[in-house]
């Protein structure tokens, strides 16, 4: 499943990631989902019309959150029995906005440019690996059964 070398990997560059501010990576993090599939947007009620989307602070605390869940998610790797029913939950919760299978991979699409961008040089072939390994495991999780 999910081996040491890729836990370890996951972990240095989330925390290069984070750095960078939770604020400034959840909003570049909805900039990409929006670029890759603009009608997401109609998800967010809460913001789906501001004016200075990239500018709202329902974006940007909303982008906090994910960034955070994301930390927590990163925090909980080797502790799989405390992860999975979080992140089950989380689907849950999901599938009541409306989310559907196809939007898991165009956050995967998102989350991979987003870490690209703010990793720089810090995003070899081998961190893009081992988060599409482990985007893979999360996704998986989330959706769980809820699509069959």
């Amino acid at each position: 499943m999910l081996d040491n070398a890729t836990i370890e990997i996951v972990e240095e560059t989330w925390a290069k990631a984070a750095g960078l501010g939770a604020d400034k990576v959840g909003v570049l993090l909805f900039k990409n989902i929006f670029t890759i599939a603009p009608d997401a947007i109609n998800l967010f009620v809460s913001f789906k019309d501001e004016e200075n989307l990239y500018e709202s602070p329902k974006l940007e605390a909303h982008g906090i959150k994910v960034v955070t869940t994301v930390g927590t998610a990163v925090g909980l790797l080797r502790d799989l029995d405390t992860l999975v029913p979080v992140l089950q939950q989380l689907g849950t919760k999901h599938v009541n906005y409306g989310v559907i299978p196809a939007h898991y991979e165009i956050v995967g699409q998102a989350l991979m440019l987003t870490l690209k961008m703010g990793l720089g040089d810090a995003y070899t072939e081998e961190a893009e690996d081992a988060w599409r390994a482990i985007y893979g495991v999360v996704a998986t999780t989330m959706m769980g059964d809820h699509y069959t």
